[in-house]
């Protein structure tokens, strides 16, 4: 059994929208676990549930009080773990998916390799408005040192032993422009953690197969940064790619030389960072 797991708060009408995306999904074998943070638009996310999953396994819990970004999704991805669920697919009401992305998420199981950690359904870091995305590409995936937040995929064994303690961390991240400065929490905590452990990295794709539909409304992306990430974006519009890994040095020129810039955007980060530690502990 698998599980994709959902959040939201105070948008149901994005929900909706990532709902119908979800549907033209294989969803076969899947368990869908939402739950929702309480606001008097709550009653809403469980009508639209109901219908737009009806004949589907499903459930919808409205938490007593507000978790917040943090808490309420690593509560609804142990929940699902705790279940006996052997992969998750982590979704945010602010999303829209390619038809083929609970078939990658299989796919990544069936192939998993001990240095994934997880598979991301969009390429590129937290925080970066340029993620890549081509459409001619859409069976390549590969290895990176990076990780964000627009969708994840992961086995049991990395969540409780690796990807967890690192969610908990709150990591502080630097300054980027058109984000609210400092922004802070679990994906940059798990970005950080497959940054700096040589044995890790993630499996990201191409061809995106989850794009961000939040403009407004949320935590951390300002309307600026969105459009600029996100506002001509391309996902994956078509299932029944042969999916590949393939080494970064073997891409078309022009995904690889994105990804350089995104390593090196990583390193440059790291760098800051250590000597920020240094400057507050004196070392």
């Amino acid at each position: 059994m698998r599980a994709i797991t959902i959040t939201g708060f105070r948008r149901p009408a994005l929900f909706r929208r990532m709902l119908e995306t979800l549907a033209a999904n294989d969803v076969a074998g899947w368990r869908v676990v939402i739950r929702i943070e309480p606001s008097a638009v709550a009653p809403e996310f469980a009508a639209i549930a109901s219908a737009a999953l009806a004949g589907r396994d499903h459930t919808l819990t409205v938490n007593e009080r507000v978790l917040g970004i943090r808490d309420n999704p690593l509560g609804t991805i142990d929940s699902a773990f705790a279940a006996g669920v052997g992969l998750v697919l982590h979704l945010e009401e602010d999303m829209l998916l390619s038809p083929d992305a609970t078939a990658l998420a299989v796919w990544f199981e069936r192939n998993h390799r001990p240095d994934w950690l997880c598979l991301n359904l969009l390429a590129g870091t937290c925080g970066s408005a340029g993620p890549p995305s081509d459409r001619r590409y859409a069976d390549l995936l590969f290895p990176a040192k990076a990780f964000n937040s627009i969708g994840f995929a992961v086995r049991a064994a990395e969540w409780r032993e690796t990807m967890r303690p690192a969610w908990l961390r709150d990591q502080t991240a630097l300054s980027v422009p058109g984000l609210e400065i400092p922004p802070r929490g679990w994906d940059w905590s798990v970005y950080a953690l497959v940054a700096e452990d040589p044995d890790l990295v993630t499996i990201q794709p191409a061809l995106a197969r989850a794009t961000h539909t939040g403009r407004e409304g949320g935590t951390w992306c300002l309307l600026d940064f969105h459009d600029r990430a996100f506002g001509d974006l391309q996902i994956c519009d078509r299932v029944g790619a042969d999916y590949r890994v393939v080494e970064p040095t073997v891409l078309p020129r022009e995904l690889r030389a994105h990804l350089a810039v995104i390593d090196e955007l990583t390193q440059a980060r790291r760098a800051l960072a250590s000597t920020r530690r240094r400057r507050w502990f004196g070392r």
